[in-house]
């Protein structure tokens, strides 16, 4: 067994137990709802590779989840079997032609009042951080501030945005879980 091959089979030995959920709530079964996610995406849906007793999955983003309208933005969370750590998550949406929501809170101290103001912008790729490659395309990685594993790895790969997160996987176990996105 090569080097890769054992980090990756490590990276998912590591971990039991998967289960979908529609909503923050886990759900009892997961037949289809990874397709029918799919096939609700308005940009190609993204999702790594695992064996079916690795994770409990929450499907956070959206919430509510509702299969019969267009999903713009998704956001999975991976926690250990029994939910209780969070292990990584999974942040996707088209990486051309979407447009990013942000609120502006503005506090006026002398008067003491506060205005807000919803900004929307084009989501733009974010270049910093150490160049890693994810099967020959060029990614991001910044790790968390702290030196703890983990942190942010980004890249771009059939027209979609993808970001990983993670404060318990190591860089090197990000990046095999990142290879392995079909």
């Amino acid at each position: 067994m090569n080097k890769r091959t054992f980090s990756f089979v490590f990276i998912f030995s590591i971990f039991i137990g998967l289960n979908y959920a529609a909503s923050p709530l886990a759900a009892s079964s997961n037949i289809g709802v990874e397709d029918k996610l799919k096939n609700a995406t308005d940009f190609k849906l993204l999702t790594p590779y695992y064996s079916p007793s690795s994770f409990k999955l929450e499907i956070k983003e959206p919430f509510p989840l509702v299969l019969g309208r267009s999903i713009s933005k998704v956001r999975l969370h991976y926690f250990d079997k029994l939910g209780k750590t969070y292990m990584f998550g999974i942040e996707e949406h088209k990486a051309d032609g979407y447009n990013v929501r942000r609120v502006e809170t503005i506090i006026d101290v002398h008067n003491q009042t506060s205005t807000e103001k919803t900004i929307v912008e084009e989501f733009k790729f974010d270049v910093r951080g150490e160049k890693i490659n994810i099967n020959g395309i060029e990614a991001r990685f910044v790790p968390w501030a702290n030196h703890k594993p983990g942190g942010y790895l980004r890249w771009v790969q059939d027209g979609t945005f993808i970001e990983i997160d993670s404060g318990v996987l190591t860089k090197e176990m990000m990046v095999e879980l990142a290879k392995s996105m079909k």
